[in-house]
């Protein structure tokens, strides 16, 4: 199992090697860089060229702030009663004064 292992880990770092090589390797690097762009040139790639990836993106997050929401939220029975005012909740917590 060991030698397994190893032998995925080499794999991984052969694989990373040769990735490295064929983007340090590409034509693009060879250009002069083309300067910044401006706020405007930003504005109308991000709403005009990447509009449905803007779109889908903005879903996503919104979907992970709602399902982080969901998961923070406390259902207990006795944080619920607490929430509501009840004196019930007092006695459900344990904390009666016998």
């Amino acid at each position: 199992m060991k030698a397994v292992s190893m032998f995925a880990r080499l794999g991984v770092f052969a694989f990373v090697l040769v990735l490295l090589r064929e983007v340090m390797e590409h034509p693009m690097w060879d250009n002069a860089p083309a300067g910044a762009p401006t706020t405007l040139d930003f504005a109308v790639s991000i709403l005009d060229d990447w509009a449905i990836v803007t779109v889908v993106l903005g879903i996503l997050l919104s979907m992970a702030m709602i399902g982080a929401s969901y998961l923070v939220r406390d259902e207990r029975l006795v944080n619920l009663l607490y929430d509501m005012g009840s004196e019930d909740s007092v006695r459900l917590s344990g904390d009666s004064d016998d």
